[in-house]
């Protein structure tokens, strides 16, 4: 069992994500048996796309076992690294990142941004509420957008007032249309 883990693991070196995604699913089927060789490979500096996949992988098993590199991974100077890292724990649905991703909301990177509001829409964040209003301004519409999606899927009764100026006033067209979706969704 370990040498056929082992043969998917070297088939992750692939830039084609359904490539990935196919072999990601084969490791799934090994469910935990599956982890101790994804850590090793996620931690492995040398091989970047087996990298960023065997992270997304660990996320994809779902066993909490693996949240431990992917959490790590959150701080990697890579921003690939960090953006697959966020994917892996929004596979997972792991909710004690929950302050580690809050963290990313404040990411260079505005894909970084944008993909951990899906993660804590993902894990129903709570204490994101402060980030996520803060994110209705950020200078990247795609950011606002789903800072707004985040802000009525959660219900964020906090962000109504920023929420009506860009339902009126962003400059985006899908900007102003998801804030008004979110100020409709928020009780």
């Amino acid at each position: 069992m370990e040498k056929k883990i082992n043969n998917l693991i070297i088939k992750l070196d692939t830039s084609s994500d359904k490539k990935a995604e196919v072999i990601i699913k084969r490791l799934t089927a090994f469910g935990s048996d599956a982890i101790p060789q994804l850590v090793s490979s996620a931690n492995d500096k040398s091989f970047p796309k087996i990298r960023k996949w065997s992270l997304q992988a660990l996320g994809a098993i779902g066993d909490k076992k693996g949240a431990c590199p992917l959490l790590s991974a959150l701080d990697d100077d890579r921003m690939t690294v960090r953006l697959h890292a966020v994917h892996g724990l929004k596979r997972m649905k792991y909710k004690p990142a929950e302050l580690k991703l809050i963290s990313l909301l404040k990411d260079s990177s505005g894909g970084i941004r944008v993909n951990t509001i899906d993660a804590l829409i993902e894990i129903k964040s709570k204490k994101a509420e402060n980030g996520l209003i803060k994110c209705l301004n950020d200078s990247s519409w795609y950011v606002r957008q789903h800072a707004a999606i985040a802000c009525g899927k959660l219900n964020l009764k906090k962000a109504k007032s920023k929420l009506k100026k860009l339902a009126s006033h962003d400059p985006r067209k899908v900007v102003r249309e998801v804030s008004k979706t979110a100020l409709e969704q928020i009780c």
